[in-house]
């Protein structure tokens, strides 16, 4: 409904699928990333090792890869850092967006490839 709201529609393509199964027939310029995280359980923990999440951090980022190389991975405030720049491999690129409401880290979005300011 959102798609329709805001007038992009007939720019946005909804496929509803096993994201794993047919990720190697897809092809697009950017994919966000916004995989379950567990529930409301996560924010007990001190720092998420995030390939615990329900379908694997990593295995979800890597599956992206395969459609675009622009991926925007918006993960729990307290996903391992160290974990979510591994994920930028040789040369570790990453952008980290924190997002704060009331002074209080609320999510973070990863952003590679093009989505890194600067990077072309």
């Amino acid at each position: 409904n959102n798609a329709k709201v805001y007038g992009v529609q007939d720019n946005i393509e909804f496929i509803t699928a096993d994201f794993f199964t047919i990720a190697h027939q897809l092809s697009a310029d950017i994919v966000f990333l916004s995989p379950p995280w567990g529930g409301p359980d996560y924010i007990k923990q001190p720092a998420i090792d995030i390939d615990t999440l329900p379908l694997g951090g990593a295995r979800v980022y890597n599956t992206a890869r395969l459609i675009s190389e622009n991926i925007a991975y918006f993960l729990p405030r307290n996903s391992n850092i160290d974990q979510v720049i591994a994920l930028g491999g040789s040369g570790n690129k990453v952008e980290i967006e924190q997002s704060y409401l009331n002074s209080r880290l609320k999510i973070i979005v990863a952003y590679f490839g093009n989505l890194i300011l600067g990077e072309k």
